[in-house]
């Protein structure tokens, strides 16, 4: 296939040009008083995607020209890490990532280094996370989480109370699951849960292309220790789950690319509702992790040493939940339906098993070996005590309540980030007020001292945004900022109201904002230090001589005998 070649002014150019295709369309959406973006469907005739999600945005916007759509999918790409590893700020660093960029290419133009520039806004990043883990405010409360909440949700009434009321039965480390609701009204429900490390063995698996998730309501679940090789050893078990009108989760040490395939086709065809998974834990663990599985969930464990064939197994053998979620890097079983009693019979014995651990001598085991079974328990314990929240997002449409899940999601990776690293003001004012730390980084080289000036302008670029979408003149708040001279004062864009940041509940917090900027400067350095951009080029002459007139008078009648 042929290539294109396209060097370096020209080549930034393009890259310029998909930079701002995906960063105008998203800015519009940032701050509470930003308004949503309609996404036609990608089939058509359904329901058009309503949001305020930067990265959903982001990943609808791609671009004729190959070249523009490397520029675009570069902040397609920051806007994919900052919401896998912090769920909101997406939109942060796709508008600090175009400020870079738009500051970064005139200097190159005029003569300054690139790779001297990229130094320069590394130094620059060094200083601002610094200075944001010491001005981090924490000890974060169930009051501020509402607030966190309700920025990142656009003020959605309630839910930053139930986010509150998860956090305080889960802690920041429980699973909180988000779902379609079946009413107006938003519901928490604090439900018998397991979750554990491990995804689809393929994509192809996935329900949800949205949410990239494979969901399975009120299924069956096989529990295997070995490779699974031939589709026809399933078919007994897949017949009567079938009859039962109830799709399949199977856990199993491996599925082999024969018996993989005719799942997946079977998937496709919807003949068999099924996803395949590997169980948690590695070598013996494998196994007592198994085991605990299928006591939590009502079900046996189909082990070597029970001599049990697979094509034998019967569904009372097979656990049953609830709802299973299944993720590229996560498995998440709902509402098991095993017996109580047996599974704090368990427990019990677990909690004596432990204590006999604790009460070894020196001299009895080694050091290592005895933390090892020790931790083996623990981890066990905490697995079959395992609780988790179904976060049940109300609406009066699919269309409202899809897009009340992603905000309500957003919300709650922002409370549990400020939880874990601290808040610091929100509406664009914490990255506003760093500017002023980068006027006391002085650097000799020329070039590298416009790389801290240009992250420096960067930083105003987020409050300008937000201004501008509450309808406000960007000027005067920076000038009513700049005469309260307090850090801790930022600006409400519902009110307009000037205050302290905890006290008007405008609160971002420290992880996002960090991860948002780090991703921004990590993304643009590696776009200005490329020059030179090799693309496919389309073969055009196959449709040489083609045309739709050619085509129109060539066509042969369907009716025609």
């Amino acid at each position: 296939m042929p290539i294109k070649i396209i060097y370096d002014e020209q080549a930034r150019l393009k890259f310029m040009k998909g930079i701002n295709k995906v960063a105008d369309s998203v800015s519009v959406t940032y701050g509470s008083a930003g308004p949503a973006v309609m996404i036609q469907h990608i089939a058509d005739g359904l329901t058009p995607v309503f949001t305020r999600d930067g990265v959903t945005i982001a990943r609808s916007i791609s671009c004729y020209d190959r070249v523009e759509d490397l520029g675009a999918r570069m902040l397609r790409d920051v806007a994919g890490a900052v919401s896998r590893k912090a769920g909101d700020g997406t939109t942060t660093a796709i508008i600090l990532a175009q400020a870079i960029a738009e500051q970064c290419m005139p200097r190159i133009k005029a003569g300054f280094h690139p790779v001297k520039l990229k130094q320069g806004m590394d130094m620059a990043l060094v200083v601002l996370e610094k200075r944001l883990e010491d001005n981090a405010v924490k000890g974060v409360s169930g009051d501020w989480i509402e607030k966190i909440a309700a920025i990142a949700t656009k003020n959605e009434p309630g839910v930053g109370k139930l986010l509150a009321e998860a956090f305080d039965s889960l802690g920041v480390t429980g699973t909180l699951t988000f779902q379609l609701g079946n009413a107006r009204e938003d519901v928490l429900e604090i439900v018998d849960g397991i979750q554990y490390e491990q995804g689809y063995l393929s994509p192809n698996f996935i329900t949800d292309k949205n949410r990239a998730e494979a969901v399975l309501d009120n299924p069956y679940i096989l529990f295997y220790d070995r490779e699974i090789s031939d589709l026809m050893d399933l078919i007994s078990i897949l017949e009567e789950v079938k009859i039962e009108g109830r799709p399949l989760l199977i856990i199993a040490e491996d599925v082999m690319d024969r018996a993989l395939t005719g799942l997946l086709i079977n998937h496709a065809r919807g003949t068999f509702n099924t996803v395949a998974v590997n169980p948690p834990g590695f070598g013996d663990k494998r196994i007592n992790r198994l085991k605990d599985l299928a006591l939590m969930t009502g079900g046996e464990a189909i082990l070597e040493e029970s001599f049990t064939k697979l094509e034998h197994v019967t569904l009372e053998q097979l656990g049953q939940a609830s709802r299973v979620v299944v993720t590229e890097g996560t498995v998440t079983i709902i509402g098991g339906k095993g017996e109580q009693e047996k599974i704090d019979q368990l427990m019990s014995g677990l909690r004596h098993e432990a204590e006999i651990i604790l009460q070894r001598k020196p001299g009895q085991g080694s050091p290592t070996g005895n933390s090892h079974d020790l931790e083996e328990v623990e981890d066990r314990l905490a697995l079959l005590a395992g609780k988790m929240g179904v976060f049940e997002v109300g609406g009066t449409t699919d269309v409202e309540i899809k897009e009340r899940m992603v905000r309500i999601e957003n919300g709650y990776m922002s409370s549990k980030a400020a939880l874990e690293e601290g808040v610091l003001p929100g509406g664009g004012v914490g990255l506003y007020d760093l500017a002023k730390e980068l006027d006391k980084l002085i650097i000799e080289n020329v070039d590298q001292q416009q790389g801290i000036e240009v992250v420096k302008y960067a930083l105003i670029k987020p409050l300008l945004t937000i201004a501008s979408n509450a309808g406000l003149n960007a000027e005067e708040v920076i000038h009513k900022l700049m005469l309260a001279n307090d850090s801790s004062i930022t600006i409400d864009t519902q009110t307009h109201q000037y205050g302290d940041f905890l006290e008007l509940g405008v609160i971002d917090s420290v992880k996002v904002t960090q991860l948002a900027l780090r991703s921004a400067v990590s993304i643009v350095g590696t776009l200005i230090t490329s020059d030179v951009v090799i693309t496919t080029a389309p073969d055009l002459s196959i449709m040489a001589g083609y045309s739709p007139e050619w085509a129109a008078a060539t066509r042969e009648n369907p009716r025609s005998e």
